[in-house]
Order: C-alpha cells, then structure tokens, then sequence
C-alpha cells in the first residue's frame, strides 16, 4: 500500500503534476474503434452505432455452402449450374433478379444479377456491387491424386462461400431500409479451365461492357467476396484495388474486434482475422471494374487450409470441401460487410468528377508479400505526431520545473 508521500501522483494544486498527470491520461486512454483515416471521397462513420442492428446468421451461410456442395459440379454450362440460377432466384424474391447469358470464344455462360433499393432510382443515386462467382472449378490440377486433376473439386470454398455470404445478406438487405441501391452479383466462368487458359474473367468483363457511363459514375463500391470461408480466415489487402475504398474496411473490421491490437466497440482487443499490413496480388472478378475505374476491391483469403502458403493447401483440390468451411469465418466476412452496408461507409456525394477515380488511388504496381500495404504512411504520421507531443509536453516539464516549486506537497 502506498501512503500518501509516496503516492506517484501527490495530490493538491502542483501546476507540475497536474501537467504530467494529463499526459499520461492521453497516453492510457484505450483508442477508439474505427478511429483509422479514411480516405476521401469517403468519409469516416460511427460504425459503432449500427454493431447492434448487425443480424448476418454465419450458420445459415454454412447451411447454403452444403446445399450447393449437392447440386454437384457448378461448372460453366452443368446441370449443377442451372440448378444453382434457380435456387438464387428462389432465395431472392424481393429482388429484382435476371440471368444474362452471352457467348464469347465458343463459350456460352450466364451472370445472375439481382437488385434492391428502398428509394426511387435516378442518376444520383449510390449503388453498391456486392459480388461472388457462383461457377465451381471443372478442373482439380492441383490434387496430389493424379488420377482425379481432371475432375471437377467441390467448391465449398471457391465458389460456394461467396455466394452463401450474399445470399444471406440478400435476405437481410431488404430490411435495412438504405437509402441507396445495392445490386447482387453472381459471376460465371470466373474459375474455368478455359477461363485460364484465355486468361479471362469472363462473367465479371462481361458485366463491366453492359454498364453504361450513368451506370459506371453511381458505382460508389464495387466489392468481390471469394473464397471466405475457410477455418483458418485471414484477410490481408489485395492489388490491384483501389485504396480508397480499401482505407474503409480497417475502420469497420476494428469495430467488429477483427484485427489483433485494435480495440472493438467494446474495448475489447480483437482477433488476427483482418490484416492489411500484407498485401499479395491476385487477378479476380474485382480487376475488369477496376480497368473501367471503379472503385473495386477484393476480399479473398488465398491461403487455404492450416498454415498454407499463397494459392496451395486445399484450393483446387478435391478438398475443398463443406467441413474445410466454417460458420464463423462467413459471420465474420458477413458481419464486415453488412456493417459497411448499414453504416453508409461506402457512400459518397454524386454526382462524381468527370474521368476515372483520382489519380495515383489505385495500387496497381506489385508489392512483395509481407510488404506493408500503401496505407502505413497513415501510422508513420501518427508515430511522428505522439513523438512530437511527447518531446513538447517533456519541454514543459522543464520550463515548468524551473519557475515552481518542484518538492511534492506534504
């Protein structure tokens, strides 16, 4: 126990004390969440105010990832993919869902496009692009059986997670009363053989070519869920994508207690699931929005499967199956962007500058893995900034301890 003249912090009216005293209540004062910069033309939200309404059901998404895990293959053109086009639409009743089939290359496939808005669309008004491949891979080159790398893999991960994430939340959208249009959007022929060889997204380029410019210039997010459902999740910052719109997900990820050394809502410290300290570059459905400037990310985890490395573990293998999925992982994918739909994060101001996205926001030049993302500049200024008080507040110290008293009160 400490008596009173050995107490750290003396009481009475020592302008000395009182200065360190509030110092040191700056530095132990917990962050708060969602307090990181976001980047204009965004703006910063109390994402904390909508934590309550959240309601995304990660046990229903599992649910979904083993009914289309038994429709058999999802392969471009199969049985399995008609029958997947029909559970989509019988799923989303209160949207407004259409099938677009084109034919490129000799190859026929079909988009699934489903929109919802609670607001008279016009040329200002927001629209929101949530997306998923809903085809499976009808190849499995990479399974250690040599047998079976000509046969189709399952897609619980590659394929079914994503969709199981915005079919939940296509039940929940029509609830939350936003003020801005959302559309659904269900690629094919993203993970073909012959959409490699080709080096093709031919779902997602087919979609970008059928926008018009009014569509484009309302597109405030273009957003890819892929491959999220894996029991070992780890998101990280994916190039090419536009960083303004990546500058919204640590804000929203923090709150929900998703990234380790971040407080949540609650004070409490969260998980390592978000971790955008790493970037890896992958070529997804998010790259031919991107091309037409819209502002597009991917939120994908490439390492599938415990302590796998970039693109190996179960991904393209015959184990990619429902019980390598977790409930858990697709709430923590669907909370994100759930949070991110209620709080308004992705909606700016129309109409937008003529011309593509601002210049120098898209992070297209390689990074090396384990590289910090674009956005360190942002703890690099506030490292400055704390140092740059300490040593002022250390100057006042000094200066104060020569024109006072300096001996503790008895």
């Amino acid at each position: 126990m400490l008596t009173h003249h050995e107490a750290i912090l003396p009481t009475g009216n020592h302008p000395l004390w009182a200065v360190f005293a509030a110092f040191m209540l700056l530095l132990l004062a917990p962050p708060q969440a969602g307090a990181q910069t976001v980047d204009a033309p965004y703006a910063s939200v109390d994402a904390c105010a909508s934590i309550s309404q959240l309601e995304f059901n990660g046990t229903s998404a599992n649910q979904s990832i083993t009914q289309q895990v038994e429709l058999g293959p999802r392969t471009t053109g199969s049985n399995g993919s008609a029958a997947l086009r029909t559970m989509i639409h019988e799923q989303l009743r209160s949207w407004d869902v259409v099938n677009h089939t084109h034919t490129e290359d000799n190859f026929t496939f079909t988009n699934v496009v489903a929109t919802y808005s609670s607001v008279a669309v016009n040329p200002l008004t927001p629209r929101v692009v949530l997306v998923a491949h809903y085809d499976s891979r009808d190849i499995a080159e990479r399974d250690p059986d040599a047998n079976r790398t000509g046969d189709p893999i399952p897609g619980a991960n590659d394929g079914a997670s994503g969709v199981a994430v915005l079919l939940e939340l296509g039940r929940l959208i029509p609830m939350m009363n936003l003020t801005y249009e959302v559309e659904l959007l269900f690629t094919d022929a993203e993970d073909q053989s012959h959409s490699s060889e080709n080096q093709r997204l031919y779902g997602a380029e087919a979609w970008v070519d059928k926008q018009t410019e009014g569509d484009l210039n309302r597109t405030t997010a273009y957003i890819v869920v892929d491959m999220v459902g894996d029991a070992y999740l780890q998101l990280t910052h994916v190039y090419p994508g536009d960083l303004t719109l990546w500058s919204t997900i640590s804000p929203l990820a923090s709150a929900l207690g998703l990234m380790e050394n971040q407080q949540d809502c609650n004070g409490d410290f969260g998980r390592d699931i978000v971790n955008l300290s790493i970037s890896t570059g992958v070529i997804d459905d998010h790259v031919p929005a991107l091309n037409r400037g819209i502002r597009a990310i991917d939120l994908i985890d490439i390492r599938f499967g415990p302590d796998a490395e970039p693109f190996e573990g179960y991904w393209h293998t015959h184990e990619d199956t429902p019980d390598k999925v977790s409930a858990q992982s697709l709430a923590d994918v669907g909370l994100l962007v759930e949070l991110g739909l209620r709080s308004n994060a992705w909606i700016y101001d129309l109409p937008l500058q003529e011309g593509t996205p601002d210049e120098g926001q898209e992070d297209s030049v390689p990074l090396t893995e384990d590289e910090p993302a674009a956005n360190v500049e942002v703890y690099v200024g506030l490292g400055l900034a704390a140092l740059i008080g300490l040593l002022a507040t250390i100057t006042l110290l000094v200066v104060l301890g020569r024109s006072v008293n300096l001996h503790p009160p008895r």
